[in-house]
C-alpha cells in the first residue's frame, strides 16, 4: 500500500536523473564510451526484447514499488526531459568529433545516452497506462488518438532508430567514366567488394550565371550478378534504390567542375529504416490531428471577436511564412535544396515560429502586466482554454511536422534521416523545450493559483523561445557549426 513517505514529486524525479547522470559519468571513467558497433544485429534484436520486458515488467510491479508507478508520472517526465535539454545544448555548443570523447561526442556519452534511453523507459510506461486505462474508461478518439499517435510514434522512431543505427552500412564508391567499379570505401577507410558492378557513362553538371552549381549527376549502369543491366541517372535528392541499397549522388572532382571525369557515389543499406519511418509518419498523423483539434476546439468556443483576431492571426503568419520563403526562394539554389520537400519544410516552420512568438509576446504581457488570466485551464488538453498554451500546441505540432519533413528530406538528400548536425542539435532541443513547457502545463500545479507557478510557466516559454532563436538564426554564429554543418551551404556542394 503506499504510504505518506512514497509521495514523490519534482525533487525525487531531478534527484533519480542526477544519479544516472552520475552513473553515466562512472561507467564513462571505468569502461570509456558507448561502443555502438557492438549492438550489431543480432544483439540490437536481444536488447530490444530485453528493454521491452523490462518496461512490462516495471509497469505490472507498479503497484508493489511505488517507485515504478512513479515513473509514469509528470514528476519524473519533466526532470528528465530537463535534464535531455540540458545536455543537448551542451551538445549542440560543441564541436562534435567522430572518435571524441566525453562531451565531444555526446552520442557516444554515458550521461547523454542513459538520459535518453530513461525518457524511453517512462514513454513506454505512459503508453502502457493508456493502453490499459482504456478497458476501463473506453476509446474517445478525441483524447486517446491524438495522444497514442504521438507518443507511440515517439517511442518507435526513438527506439528502432537508436538500436538500428548499428546496422547501418554507409560506403563510398568513386567511378570514372568508362570503368567498371565494384569496390567500395567503408566508413573504417577499408575496401570492400560489393555484389554489383556501377559503370559512370556520363557525368552532368548544370550552372547558375555566376557559376555556382545548379545541378550535379551521373548517369550510370548497374550490373548485377543475376544479368540484370540497368540504366539509370542518380540526381541529388533522387537517390536510386536497388537490393536494400540507396544509391546517391555524393561528389565530384571539384577542380575538374563540369568537365569532371569523376563521380563519387554513396551507398546506403539501413534494414532498419521501415520501423523509423513507422514511427515518423504516426507522428506526422499525431500533429496533424493535435493541430485540428486545438483549432476546432478554440473556434468552436471563441466569440466573435476572437474568431477575427484568430483569423488576423492566420493571415499575418502565412503572409510572414510566405514572403520569408519567397525571398529565400529567389536565391540561387544549390542542389540540395532543390526538392520538393523544401517548399513545406520551411513554410511549417516559419508558421510555426511565428505563433510561437505571438504565444511569448501574450506571456511577457502577462508577467509585465500580472495579469495571468491567460494561464489559467485545466490538467486536460481537450479542454485548454488558454491562448499562449493552444498557440504552443498548435506551434509544437507544426515544429514537429517541419521537423520530420527535414529527416524525410535529409534521407533523400544524404542518406540519413537525423546525424545530429548542429542546425538538427538545435531542432532537437528546441522541440524538447516546448515539450516540458506543455507537460508542466499540464500539472496540477501548474494550474493553481499560486502566481509563483504562473511565473514559472512564463519563463519556461521564454527560455524555448530563445532557444527556438538559437536555431532559427543563432546557430549560424556558433564555433560548433562552422565548417561542419550540412545546412551550411556553399557552392562546393
Amino acid at each position: 500500500m503506499r504510504t505518506s513517505k512514497d509521495s514523490f514529486g519534482y525533487k525525487e524525479g531531478f534527484l533519480i536523473g542526477g544519479g544516472l547522470i552520475i552513473v553515466g559519468l562512472l561507467l564513462e571513467l571505468s569502461v570509456g564510451p558507448v561502443v555502438w558497433d557492438a549492438f550489431a544485429w543480432p544483439v540490437n534484436g536481444i536488447v530490444l526484447a530485453g528493454f521491452l520486458v523490462l518496461i512490462a515488467l516495471t509497469y505490472i510491479l507498479r503497484k508493489k514499488v511505488y517507485a515504478f508507478q512513479f515513473l509514469g508520472t509528470y514528476q519524473a517526465a519533466i526532470p528528465a526531459m530537463v535534464y535531455a535539454v540540458v545536455l543537448t545544448i551542451i551538445m549542440g555548443l560543441t564541436r562534435q568529433q567522430v572518435g571524441g570523447t566525453w562531451i565531444y561526442n555526446m552520442l557516444s556519452f554515458w550521461p547523454f545516452v542513459l538520459i535518453y534511453a530513461y525518457i524511453d523507459v517512462i514513454l513506454g510506461l505512459i503508453i502502457l497506462r493508456r493502453c490499459f486505462r482504456l478497458q476501463v474508461s473506453g476509446f474517445k478518439w478525441k483524447r486517446d488518438i491524438p495522444f497514442l499517435l504521438n507518443h507511440l510514434g515517439l517511442f518507435i522512431a526513438l527506439t528502432t532508430a537508436t538500436l538500428g543505427s548499428a546496422d547501418i552500412q554507409r560506403v563510398k564508391m568513386i567511378c570514372c567514366v568508362g570503368q567498371p567499379e565494384w569496390r567500395v570505401l567503408t566508413q573504417e577507410q577499408t575496401v570492400k567488394e560489393l555484389n554489383i558492378t556501377i559503370e559512370l557513362k556520363r557525368f552532368i553538371m548544370e550552372t547558375y550565371d555566376d557559376g555556382k552549381p545548379k545541378r550535379f549527376a551521373s548517369e550510370i549502369q548497374i550490373l548485377t550478378k543475376k544479368g540484370e543491366n540497368i540504366e539509370t541517372t542518380i540526381d541529388v535528392n533522387k537517390p536510386y534504390k536497388m537490393g536494400g541499397w540507396k544509391i546517391y549522388q555524393y561528389g565530384y572532382d571539384t577542380q575538374m567542375g563540369a568537365q569532371s571525369q569523376i563521380s563519387i557515389l554513396e551507398l546506403v543499406r539501413d534494414p532498419w529504416l521501415p520501423w523509423v519511418y513507422a514511427g515518423f509518419y504516426m507522428m506526422l498523423a499525431g500533429a496533424v490531428v493535435m493541430t485540428l483539434m486545438v483549432l476546432w476546439r478554440r473556434l468552436r468556443t471563441a466569440s466573435r471577436k476572437a474568431r477575427w483576431g484568430y483569423l488576423a492571426l492566420a493571415v499575418f503568419a502565412s503572409l510572414f511564412a510566405y514572403f520569408f520563403f519567397d525571398s529565400y526562394n529567389t536565391k540561387t539554389l544549390v542542389p540540395a535544396l532543390q526538392s520538393p520537400w523544401f517548399a513545406p519544410h520551411v513554410f511549417v516552420y516559419i508558421f510555426a515560429y511565428t505563433l510561437l512568438g505571438v504565444a511569448v509576446v501574450i506571456a511577457i504581457y502577462g508577467l509585465i502586466m500580472k495579469r495571468f488570466k491567460g494561464f489559467k485551464g485545466n490538467s486536460q488538453p481537450s479542454t485548454l482554454n488558454s491562448q499562449p498554451d493552444s498557440l504552443v500546441y498548435v506551434g509544437l505540432a507544426l515544429l514537429t511536422i517541419g521537423m520530420l519533413f527535414g529527416a524525410l528530406w535529409a534521407k533523400e538528400a544524404w542518406g540519413h534521416y537525423w546525424s545530429w548536425d548542429p542546425k538538427e542539435t538545435w531542432a532537437a532541443l528546441t522541440w524538447l523545450s516546448y515539450l516540458v513547457y506543455i507537460h508542466y502545463r499540464l500539472t496540477p500545479t501548474a494550474n493553481s493559483q499560486e502566481p509563483r507557478a504562473h511565473r514559472l510557466s512564463v519563463w519556461m516559454l521564454i527560455i524555448s523561445f530563445v532557444l527556438l532563436q538559437m536555431c532559427w538564426w543563432g546557430i549560424n554564429y556558433l564555433p560548433s557549426a562552422q565548417g561542419s554543418s550540412v545546412h551550411t551551404y556553399n557552392t562546393s556542394e
